[in-house]
């Protein structure tokens, strides 16, 4: 089967209650049936898109993470941080 083929969709029923009259009921009825419209809409058009360039040079993925040995430093002037506040909060009293 062709990708962009045009094919016909059916509206998928909502589990919303069976009959009745309800307002709320025909409004989320109504936007199902637009939702699916516009994805048979989307999917129509990707008929006449272009093929997608490539790239011009090679993509690449760069991760800068920290050293272990900084985020140590980190937790070890936290930790020295926290334990002065502590002693000028007793001190203060």
């Amino acid at each position: 089967m062709e990708k962009h083929q045009i094919l016909s969709r059916q509206v998928a029923p909502l589990p919303i209650g069976s009959g009745g009259n309800n307002a709320t009921k025909q409004q989320l009825n109504s936007i199902n049936t637009n939702l699916t419209m516009m994805t048979s809409q989307a999917t129509a058009d990707t008929k006449y898109d272009p093929p997608v360039p490539n790239h011009i040079t090679k993509p690449s993925t760069i991760e800068n993470f920290e050293s272990s040995q900084s985020i140590k430093a980190v937790g070890v002037m936290t930790a020295v941080l926290g334990s002065l506040i502590i002693i000028y909060s007793i001190v203060a009293k």
